[in-house]
């Protein structure tokens, strides 16, 4: 008798919860259903690209920055929207200084790699020092172009299999 009870109760709470979750899966406006196509698109190929294109060698430092760079950079590009960098530039600038901290693979350790690697936590600052500051979208939006030319030096000179 007790177990039924409990799941006479348990039963109850799933039927309860049902309209709620029911609302949670109501379809969005369609520009925000467009934006996350776009974002699970990308997403997809860049998972596509780390299976079959990653190196043996990855650098998983660079690859947590890329994953920060991705969720900022394409917004503020894309779209002009800045809150992501506002909101994730304290995260950056961590993995930034994680990134110059780590060793990078063989491939990687070249003269200007190196230089690339040391400079990402000051060109990373120099983007939160605007968030710092409240500077205006366009401010910011040229800041972060700066900061993914920058990151691209890594990304592209290292070869580690990473596109965007």
């Amino acid at each position: 008798m007790m177990i039924r009870l409990s799941l006479s109760a348990a039963a109850l709470s799933v039927v309860l919860a049902l309209p709620a979750a029911a609302q949670a899966t109501q379809p969005p406006a369609k520009k925000a259903e467009a934006g996350q196509a776009d974002h699970a698109k990308m997403h997809a190929e860049h998972m596509k690209q780390m299976q079959g294109g990653a190196k043996a060698n990855a650098w998983q430092e660079l690859d947590a920055y890329h994953g920060l760079m991705m969720a900022t950079w394409h917004p503020a590009k894309d779209k002009n929207d800045l809150a992501p960098t506002r909101g994730m530039i304290g995260n950056m600038v961590t993995s930034a200084k994680a990134v110059a901290a780590s060793k990078a693979p063989t491939a990687c350790q070249k003269p200007e790699l190196a230089k690339a690697q040391a400079g990402l936590v000051g060109e990373t600052e120099k983007v939160q020092k605007l968030v710092d500051a409240k500077a205006d979208d366009a401010a910011l939006k040229a800041a972060m172009k700066g900061l993914h030319d920058a990151f691209e030096v890594l990304e592209e000179g290292c070869n580690t299999g990473m596109k965007h």
